[in-house]
């Protein structure tokens, strides 16, 4: 038998995503349970060029299956943009091995039926920690699973959907995920490679939390938490402590380590946690990171407490400069002025990077909203760096039944939408409109984020259409500004890094 000690081995797959935290945390659990995991990460992610599955990389996840003899092959499927690839693999699984297959993640915890009727064995919905070891033992040991909470399952020809459950207010209970992963392979442009890829990179992302406060329209996580039970708290952040010991491990295990990205829905404020993080971080960790975070949330004082021990950068979510569209559209309630108050805010507090990020040139956005985004923009307190994109309609969030029955796309359009392939999917997520008023205000909003291009720009907003040429002159000028500019941010995020570390050898 090919098992180490005769541990029984599952197989847990993540798509399009080396660092998949999901994954790394049931490799954890199942790995304290006695088992012996293998982590296969199939394929990396790419937002612009993503590449569909080969017939080659098919048959080495096959091999790999055939190899391993799993007592259970697990998938996270976290998004529907990769659908089709998911949808390939597991059929190849299924013709390598008699294993029960279960699948998780956001995607299958909102649609458990979708898989159960393509002939998936289980799926387990919300956090999985608990109960997919609880379906590792009843398949090992003949137990019952029928009676595991978050577990669905097809019984007599129907699907059978139990209670969420086995759920942690405290969430320090999981303990934390594998950041290298024991026996893990890497499929990726027709090859596999025996080795955990998330060690060779320059960041880390953490959660130090789970969940989100907001309720967007367009974002599952307030479908998410319609799963959870009644009563159960869903925003959990994690001991200081935790978060820490984590990053610990990561600083001794990634050679390249440049830079930390908490990657919370919103990093945690919550009183007394940042004080404590602060005095941890810088003893600890000390090196540059980046935080996500809400103009509700913001807080100077915070804020400077961070950049002290090495915040570079804040991104935080905008979304337009329609406070009607905003609120009746996006459900977020803040108004112009929280918003410009809060850019203010992250500039007075010495953040050395602000991230905002905006969707426009959707179905609901009219040329007054565009115009109204760039005058919010206008107000923005700089240095700033725009992320620019289209809506991402994602199946089973309030925005898709609300684009329907407003009349904007009828449902077969959605569908068509959704569900597209995967560089069709992204394809329409960078596309900007070619109406020529749209795209004319589109391009002015993105020079705003040039201090030296603003006043030129600012010149054709009384009258876009008659300045087109100049507009797009500038316009081409400000992305390959930008693309220099990236690079400087990097630089000096490198540079940042290697003061940390003579900081440390000089005062250790």
């Amino acid at each position: 038998m090919n098992n180490t000690n005769d541990k029984k081995t599952v197989i847990l797959i993540a798509f399009y995503n080396i660092k998949a935290l999901g994954i790394r945390y049931l490799d954890a659990a199942l790995r304290r349970s006695g088992y012996r995991v293998v982590t296969v990460f199939y394929k990396d992610f790419n937002s612009l060029h993503p590449r569909p599955t080969s017939a080659t990389e098919l048959g080495l996840v096959g091999d790999i299956v055939e190899k391993e003899k799993p007592v259970m092959v697990g998938f996270s499927v976290m998004s529907s943009m990769y659908l089709e690839t998911v949808d390939k693999v597991i059929t190849a699984i299924r013709t390598r091995t008699d294993a029960p297959t279960v699948c998780g993640g956001a995607y299958a915890t909102m649609f458990p039926e979708r898989f159960l009727d393509m002939g998936i064995n289980f799926v387990v919905r919300t956090d999985g920690e608990i109960s997919i070891c609880q379906l590792a033992d009843a398949l090992t040991k003949g137990g019952d699973w029928r009676h595991i909470p978050s577990i669905c399952y097809r019984d007599d020809g129907k699907n059978v959907m139990n209670k969420t459950g086995n759920i942690l207010t405290d969430i320090d209970g999981y303990g934390l995920p594998s950041i290298e992963c024991e026996t893990s392979y890497f499929i990726e442009n027709d090859e596999v490679k025996a080795s955990d890829p998330q060690l060779g990179a320059m960041s880390y992302e953490v959660i130090a939390s789970r969940g989100c406060p907001f309720t967007c329209s367009y974002c599952s996580c307030v479908n998410l938490r319609r799963i959870f039970p009644q009563g159960t708290k869903y925003v959990r952040i994690r001991s200081v402590k935790s978060v820490i010991d984590e990053l610990m491990i990561v600083k001794k295990k990634f050679k390249k380590l440049v830079f930390i990205h908490f990657y919370d829905e919103i990093f945690p404020n919550t009183p007394g946690w940042v004080d404590k993080f602060v005095v941890e971080y810088k003893k600890h960790i000390n090196l540059p990171f980046t935080i996500w975070s809400h103009p509700k949330m913001i807080n100077g004082n915070e804020l400077k407490k961070l950049v002290s021990v090495g915040l570079v950068e804040v991104i935080m979510g905008i979304q337009s400069g329609s406070e009607s569209l905003r609120r009746d559209v996006f459900h977020r309630y803040e108004t112009q002025e929280d918003i410009i108050n809060a850019t203010r805010i992250i500039r007075d507090s010495g953040v050395y990077w602000a991230s905002y990020d905006f969707m426009l040139q959707h179905p609901f956005e009219t040329i007054d909203d565009l115009r109204e985004t760039y005058f919010l923009v206008q107000k923005l307190s700089p240095p700033f760096e725009l992320q620019l994109h289209g809506l991402n309609f994602l199946p089973g969030t309030d925005i898709v039944d609300m684009a329907i029955e407003q009349g904007k796309l009828t449902t077969k359009q959605m569908d068509a939408i959704m569900f597209a392939p995967m560089q069709k999917q992204f394809d329409a997520y960078w596309k900007q409109e070619n109406e020529l008023l749209s795209q004319l205000w589109y391009r002015m909003i993105y020079c705003l984020q040039f201090p030296h291009q603003r006043k030129e720009i600012e010149q054709y907003e009384d009258d876009p259409e008659g300045h087109q040429k100049e507009i797009n002159a500038c316009y081409d000028r400000c992305r390959n500004v930008f693309k220099r500019r990236y690079y400087r941010k990097k630089i000096n995020i490198v540079l940042r890094r290697t003061r940390f570390m003579l900081r440390d050898i000089f005062f250790a």
